[in-house]
C-alpha cells in the first residue's frame, strides 16, 4: 500500500474506509472527416504520355535489332555457310537498329 491511502486509512475514524475516488478515463480522439481529393492524384506519374509512347518505340526497336540476329542454321548440321552466318542483315543491320533504340530510349529518358 501506499502512503497515501495509509493516511487515507488512519484518518477515518475506525473500521471506516473510504472508496478510492473513480477515475475518468477520458475519450479517444477520433478523427476530423477526411475529404475526398478528386483534383490531382497524390504522386503523379513521373513521365508523360508522350514519354512512355518514346520508350515503347524505343523497345520496339531493340526487339526488332535481335529478332534480325536471329536465324542462320542451316538444312545439315555438318556444313558450315558462312553467307548466312556472316550475312549484312545480322553484321550490321541488327546492331545500328538496336543502338538506334538505345538512343530512342535514352532520348526518351532525358526528354523531360
Amino acid at each position: 500500500m501506499s502512503k497515501r491511502k495509509k493516511q487515507k486509512i488512519k484518518s477515518t475514524p475506525a473500521g471506516e474506509r473510504t472508496a478510492d475516488p473513480v477515475r475518468t478515463v477520458a475519450a479517444p480522439k477520433t478523427a476530423a472527416p477526411t475529404q475526398r481529393r478528386t483534383e490531382r492524384p497524390a504522386h503523379p506519374l513521373v513521365f508523360g504520355r508522350q514519354t512512355y509512347l518514346w520508350l515503347g518505340g524505343g523497345f520496339l526497336l531493340i526487339v526488332l535489332g535481335f529478332l534480325l540476329m536471329t536465324g542462320g542454321r542451316g538444312d545439315d548440321p555438318t556444313v558450315f555457310d558462312e553467307s548466312v552466318i556472316y550475312s549484312w542483315r545480322k553484321i550490321t543491320l541488327a546492331p545500328i537498329i538496336i543502338l538506334s533504340g538505345l538512343g530512342v530510349v535514352t532520348y526518351a529518358i532525358f526528354k523531360k
